[in-house]
């Protein structure tokens, strides 16, 4: 079975004209240079979970769904961003937070 593209990224350069693609290439260039810093990737780590990309946008209230649902999008946009800069560098910002919390969690049990 062929591999699905959920980001659809080539659908999205089809529709783009040359001085859009320009404009885009420049931006994932400089998503690029951020994720090569540890600081860039946390920073990134951080906003996305703000965003809610992992848990679900629903709540009773369907405003406060509308609301959740657009800082989901938001984070969504970054994602596909750091996607196209750098198709590994999620699950590296992942393994970076789970050794992160590990360091922390032993520092507390040996303090």
């Amino acid at each position: 079975m062929p591999e699905e593209n959920v980001f659809n990224l080539e659908e999205r350069r089809k529709k783009l004209t040359e001085a859009q693609r320009r404009v885009r290439q420049k931006e994932i260039d400089d998503v690029r240079k951020i994720l090569k810093t540890p600081e860039g990737r946390r920073d990134y780590w951080r906003r996305m979970g703000k965003c809610g990309i992992l848990r679900s946008s629903f709540t009773p209230n369907s405003n406060q769904t509308a609301f959740n649902e657009g800082k989901r999008e938001i984070g969504l946009d970054i994602l596909i961003d750091i996607n196209e800069a750098d198709g590994s560098a999620f699950a590296r910002m992942q393994n970076e937070y789970v050794s992160a919390l590990k360091s922390k969690k032993q520092a507390k049990e040996n303090a």
